[in-house]
Formats: C-alpha cells, sequence, structure tokens
C-alpha cells in the first residue's frame, strides 16, 4: 500500500521535475520550441497524474493508481529530453545536450511504457499468468532496443550536427538489428493488448464490466485519429486535427480506466459500447452501400440518377441494418444484459402459450439477473403497501402494483433490474391478478364454510329440539290417552275416538322422527363410517364398502353421508346398477369418496347431481362425475379435512 503510495509521489516528483525543466526552456534564454508546447502538452498529461493520485487515494492496494501517473510521466520525460536535446544545435547548449539529442532520435519508444505498464495490469493490478512475467519484462527492454537503435542510425549524423556516431554497424547487420528491434516492440505491443482479450474471456462479471470501460474509450481513439487524417486532407493544422486524438489518448482512456476502477457502475457502458459500436458499423456499412451503389449506377446513369438511387438504397437498408446490427453487438459486448433479456422475453411467451405459470416470475427473475435474494412483491387492492427503502416500483398506469426488492443493490444492477421489470409486465400484472383471486375465492369459501357449519348447527339443534321436545310432548299425550282409556269401558264410542286421536299422534311422531333424520342424519351419531355402514344396508343391490373409523367435522361427515345415499339411490333407480362400490378415505388432508356403479352409464347433469356439486362446494370440496354410455357411473368427491 505504501509502495503505491511512494510509486504516485515518485511520478510526480518527476513529472513536476521534467515540468519545470520544459517550461524554462519554452520561456528561458534558450527558448525551444514553440512556447505553447509546454502548457498544451502539461494539461494534456495532468489528468492521468490527478486520477493516477485518486485511484491510489481510494484503493491504496490497487497498482493502477501508480500505473495511471507512470501514463502522465513518462511521456514528459521523453519531451523533456528531446527539449534538452534540441539545445544542442543552439548558441547556448546545455550540459549534455549532445547525448540527450542523441537518445531523443529514438526515445520517443518510451512513451508506450505507461499505456502498456496499464494494459498489463488492468483492471485487478495482476498479470494474466506467469509466463506473462517475460512480456512485462520485455516492455523495457524492447523500448531501450528501439531507442538505442533509433538514436545510433547513421542517418541521424548525416549532416554532422551530432558529430560522430557512437559505433558503426555493418550495413547488414544494422539492418537486421533495426528488423529485429521493432519486431520485438511490436510484439510486445501486440502481446500486451491481448493481454485484454484474455482478461475479458477468462475474467468473472466484474472484470469484463470494467475492460468495457476501457473498450468503449479505446473506440473513441481510432475514429478520432480517422477524423484527424480527414481534418488533414481538408486543410486544418496538425496541430489542431491531432487535437481530439491526443485527447482521447492522454484523458478519455485514462479517465474510463479511473472510472472502471472506482465507479464501475456509473452509467450503462454495456449499452453505450453497444450504442456506439452498433452506430459505427452501421454507419461505415451504410457509407460502403452508397458507394458501392454510385459506382455501379454510374456506369448506366446520369451522375445526378446515381446518387438518388445510392441515397434511396441507403435509406432504404438503414433501419432494418441499424437494427439487425444493433441486436449483433448487444449480444457481442454485452451478452449478460442480452442473455437475460432473452430469458424473461422467453418466459412471457411461454406464459402466453399456456406453457408457463406467471407465478414462476420470480424465480425466472433470480436466474437471469443472478439475485438468489431477488423478491417480486405484490400489492393486493385493500391492503396497505410501502415500497421498501432501495426497491423498484412496478407501475400498471399511475397505479403501483408491486415492487422489485433485489438481494444485492448498485447503479447497475438498478438498472438492469428495471429494463427486466418492463419486459416481465404481463407475468407480473397477471400474478398479482390471479393472487388476487386466489384470496377472493378462499374468503369465499371460508365464508361459505363458516355458514355451512352454523347451518349444522341448528340443524342439529332442530333435531335435538323435535326429538327432545315436540316428540317427548307427543308420546307423553299419548301415553295419558291410553291411561284415560283404560278408565273407560271397552267397545264405547269414547274409547274409539282416542284409538283413533293414539293413531295421529302416533303418526305425527313418525313424521316428526322423518323430519328431524332429513335435518340432520342421526346415525351420524356413532360416526361416519357407522352411519355408512348402516346406510348400504339397506340397499337392495350388493355393496362393497371400504371405510376406515374417521374422525372429521360435523360438515364433512354430513355431506359425505348424503352424497353416498344420493348416489346410491340415483344407481338403483337411474342406472339399474346390480352392484355398488364405495371408498372412502382421506390423504393429504382431504377426504376423497368414489361411488361406482355397473349401470347403464349416461348420467347427465341435472338437478340431482347438481344439488351434489352444490352441497360439496359448500365445504369447500370438488364433485366429479365419469359416466360414458355403458359403462357405469363414477361419483368422485374431494373434500378438505384439516383439523
Amino acid at each position: 500500500m505504501l509502495r503505491a503510495w511512494r510509486l504516485v509521489a515518485t511520478a510526480t516528483v518527476l513529472f513536476v521535475a521534467a515540468g519545470v525543466v520544459r517550461a524554462v526552456l519554452a520561456y528561458g534564454p534558450t527558448s525551444i520550441g514553440d512556447p505553447a508546447d509546454w502548457p498544451i502538452t502539461t494539461g494534456l498529461l495532468l489528468p492521468s497524474l490527478l486520477l493516477g493520485w485518486l485511484v491510489t487515494v481510494r484503493v491504496p492496494a490497487s497498482p493502477i493508481g501508480p500505473a495511471l501517473a507512470l501514463t502522465a510521466t513518462m511521456p514528459a520525460l521523453v519531451f523533456t529530453v528531446e527539449d534538452w536535446g534540441s539545445t544542442h544545435g543552439t548558441g547556448d547548449p546545455w550540459p549534455g545536450a549532445r547525448l540527450a539529442a542523441v537518445i531523443g532520435g529514438g526515445v520517443w519508444a518510451w512513451l508506450f511504457l505507461g499505456f502498456v505498464t496499464l494494459v498489463l495490469l488492468f483492471p485487478d493490478g495482476l498479470l494474466p499468468g506467469r509466463r506473462w512475467r517475460v512480456i512485462g519484462a520485455a516492455v523495457p527492454l524492447s523500448s531501450a532496443l528501439v531507442n538505442v537503435v533509433v538514436a545510433t542510425d547513421l542517418a541521424n549524423f548525416a549532416d554532422g550536427r551530432l558529430g560522430d556516431p557512437p559505433f558503426r554497424l555493418p550495413d547488414p547487420l544494422r539492418l537486421v538489428l533495426n528488423i529485429a528491434a521493432f519486431a520485438v516492440f511490436l510484439a510486445v505491443l501486440l502481446a500486451a493488448a491481448s493481454s485484454l482479450v484474455i482478461r475479458y474471456r477468462r475474467g468473472d462479471q466484474l472484470t469484463r464490466l470494467r475492460l468495457r470501460w476501457l473498450t468503449g474509450a479505446a473506440l473513441g481513439v481510432p475514429i478520432l485519429l480517422a477524423a484527424s487524417w480527414l481534418g488533414i486532407v481538408l486543410g486544418a493544422s496538425a496541430d489542431v486535427a491531432y487535437s481530439g486524438f491526443l485527447i482521447a489518448m492522454l484523458v478519455l482512456v485514462p479517465a474510463a480506466i479511473a472510472v472502471a476502477i472506482l465507479r464501475h457502475d456509473l452509467f450503462d457502458v454495456d449499452r453505450l459500447l453497444g450504442t456506439t459500436l452498433s452506430w459505427l458499423v452501421t454507419t461505415l456499412i451504410s457509407a460502403a452501400v452508397f458507394a458501392a451503389v454510385v459506382l455501379a449506377a454510374g456506369n448506366f446513369f446520369p451522375e445526378r440518377v446515381g446518387i438518388t438511387a445510392a441515397a434511396f438504397v441507403t435509406a432504404l437498408a438503414l433501419l432494418p441494418l441499424h437494427h439487425w446490427i444493433h441486436l449483433s453487438v448487444a449480444r457481442l459486448v454485452d451478452p449478460d444484459r442480452a442473455v437475460a433479456l432473452a430469458r424473461i422475453q422467453d418466459f412471457v411467451r411461454r406464459v402466453r402459450d399456456g406453457a408457463a405459470e406467471p407465478e414462476q416470475i420470480e424465480a425466472v427473475l433470480r436466474d437471469a439477473l443472478d439475485d438468489p435474494s431477488l423478491r417480486v412483491l405484490l400489492h393486493r387492492p385493500g391492503d396497505r403497501f410501502e415500497i421498501p427503502e432501495g426497491a423498484i416500483p412496478l407501475y400498471t398506469g399511475d397505479s403501483v402494483v408491486g415492487a422489485l426488492a433485489l438481494g444485492t443493490t448498485s447503479a447497475r444492477r438498478i438498472r438492469r433490474a428495471r429494463e427486466a421489470a418492463v419486459e416481465a409486465r404481463l407475468p407480473i400484472e397477471v400474478s398479482r391478478l390471479r393472487l388476487e383471486l386466489r384470496e377472493a375465492l378462499a374468503e369465499v369459501r371460508a365464508s361459505r364454510s363458516r355458514l355451512m357449519a352454523e347451518v349444522n348447527a341448528e340443524r342439529r339443534r332442530l333435531e335435538r329440539d323435535l326429538h327432545d321436545g315436540a316428540q317427548q310432548q307427543l308420546v307423553a299425550i299419548g301415553m295419558r290417552l291410553r291411561s284415560l282409556q283404560y278408565r273407560l269401558a271397552p267397545g264405547t264410542a269414547a274409547s274409539g275416538e282416542i284409538d283413533d286421536v293414539v293413531d295421529t299422534l302416533e303418526a305425527t311422531v313418525a313424521e316428526l322422527r322423518r323430519l328431524a333424520h332429513g335435518i340432520r342424519p342421526s346415525r351420524l351419531d356413532d360416526g361416519l363410517a357407522m352411519a355408512l355402514r348402516r346406510l348400504v344396508a339397506d340397499s337392495s343391490v350388493p355393496v362393497d364398502l371400504v371405510v376406515p373409523d374417521l374422525e372429521v367435522g360435523e360438515g364433512v361427515a354430513a355431506t359425505v353421508y348424503f352424497t353416498v345415499g344420493e348416489a346410491i339411490a340415483n344407481a338403483l333407480k337411474h342406472a339399474h346398477a346390480t352392484h355398488i362400490a364405495i371408498e372412502v378415505g382421506v390423504a393429504d388432508e382431504r377426504l376423497r369418496v368414489v361411488v361406482r356403479d355397473d349401470g347403464v352409464g349416461g348420467a347427465r347433469e341435472g338437478f340431482g347431481l347438481t344439488s351434489l356439486r352444490d352441497r360439496v362446494a359448500s365445504v369447500g370440496g370438488e364433485f366429479t362425475v365419469e359416466s360414458a354410455p355403458g359403462a357405469g357411473t363414477s361419483i368422485r368427491a374431494e373434500i378438505p379435512c384439516a383439523s
């Protein structure tokens, strides 16, 4: 950590010292070169040095800060050597001016030292591998070799201004040495550039994102260089034409590197890079199409017709061409975003086709955004909904329908999540509506169950009142009438009337018992299993009954009893069955009842089956009927019976 501070401080001292020397050379008695060169070059180099300090302060452990400072210091030293050597031709040469002039002939090779070091270490400060140490060592050696080869070239001493060369080599050997020096130098530069490709292929998501910042800034370098050449062709001076290129090299690239280290998620660099690339490629292809049409049409039509046709063809192809290029570049530059959006779009398509459930959207978003802790919060009407801090609100029109809570947040993640939320709007809204509908249905079923429980309780009370109240009173009246009858002489008219009254009372009691039985089967007093066994015992055809001893609620037991009774009655009355099978069991907190007969089948939904369906539905159950003609009838009921 302290080493990085020392390196940056040393680079700063050298930068300041070089600046002072160059200022003295520019404005002192010697007055070397254009006086505007020093402030311009210093102004262009200073941002890299300041960015080096900024990165070192914020990330002291990163070697990128010293590397940035080196990109500013090395050009400053090179320019100083060149300016110092320039005094050799003046009337007041500085000490060692001849040596500086000789070295300055090839000192430009050291300009690349800072950038190559930065490229080799960016973004994590480590070389791509152990073998890359050779490249790291070859950078200064190749620069020194080129410096020596160029500085000792005999052409530099042809005018005698620098005196005799330090040594002379045979021409063939000098030619071979020149070729070898520049080949090694170029190979080192290409190897350093290829390290970025290797890092991108091997790197994780953060490494790739940081490399995209460098790639985005580096794209501006050739573009501005081409613009510089175009400006020179159009008559602009070299200083003005190359200003944009120099700014890109010395300011834009270091700034992008600093942002990549400190705030890699400051902007959506993926989209910016993709858009820039797609428009650049579209522009180049459009220009090529335009030129090709002009050349092709120029052989057959007048020049104006050819230009018009080229403009028409280019305009016709521009939009679809850009769309295709934009998608292709997006997949290449930002595959994570392209893959994530494609995954969500595919899920939305499957939801529309009925091949996926919209409630799976949370899992899909977690997978697409690589955020296992992501949650989709839905707002149901009537509930108070507060968006958690940091969550992304989801809208339908002006209404908040939910929020997307991310497990880990950053500016880039939030931008990606917003895009994903837009793509996933349909399944999110459908999920919310379905959730609301399920809750409404659950509430309806719960209220219906409560109502049925009240009805059953009222039935039990009526049955008890009839049995213990009215029936007992009528029986008591009949007994008193018989007692009075015993006091009368047999065969009298009064005795006969008492017989008629007692018979009427017995008929009334029987009717009351029948009514009480219809309100609530008294057989349920001994449990559902015993009640069903007594029920099937009354059947006129053989019945196979499988029923364990069950403890279920009064409403469920009554529903099952009446369902089985109605099914048996239908089998005997309408299906002309000769055999009936009944199975009753509990699984997964649901009581299942199946009644099968071997009758004629072909049962249609009517009053009886509709009543059974409504009775089962009243306790939250499901009722199904299978009755193919000639294949008998199968009635199935499933009723929740959780305690």
